[in-house]
């Protein structure tokens, strides 16, 4: 039986200790699509008629629907495209792809129930 180094090991007990931690929208979801999602999608710019600078205006959505559906990471356009193994379709279509850990997160809070600040501000 081949047995796994201690970094795929770690990296496994790390993601089953935070799969059930609330993943924090402030700290660790707002963060990650203002580094790699606004500038396309965001107030200056609204790709697919798609901003993803707020809650709220990713469950409104695009041209193609709401980006996320709380609650639901398995019907959410967000997810679907980050995680895309297409390259022409995967976003950000530009630079590295999202890593496997900000996929997951993302996928975390939407299926957490996609919560964000009620009364947020875009930028």
């Amino acid at each position: 039986m081949k047995t796994h180094g201690p970094t795929i090991v770690l990296v496994l007990v790390m993601a089953s200790l935070a799969a059930g931690q609330q993943v924090d929208y402030e700290q660790e979801i707002k963060p990650l699509l203002k580094a790699r999602c606004t500038s396309c999608h965001g107030g200056l710019k609204q790709e697919a008629g798609l901003r993803l600078d707020t809650g709220a205006f990713m469950r409104h959505g695009g041209d193609s629907g709401p980006a996320i559906v709380a609650g639901k990471s398995d019907e959410s356009l967000l997810l679907e495209r980050i995680s895309e193994m297409d390259e022409s379709l995967r976003m950000p279509p530009k630079g590295k792809a999202l890593t496997a850990e900000q996929i997951e997160l993302v996928r975390r809070w939407i299926a957490q129930g996609a919560r964000s600040p009620e009364k947020e501000q875009a930028e």
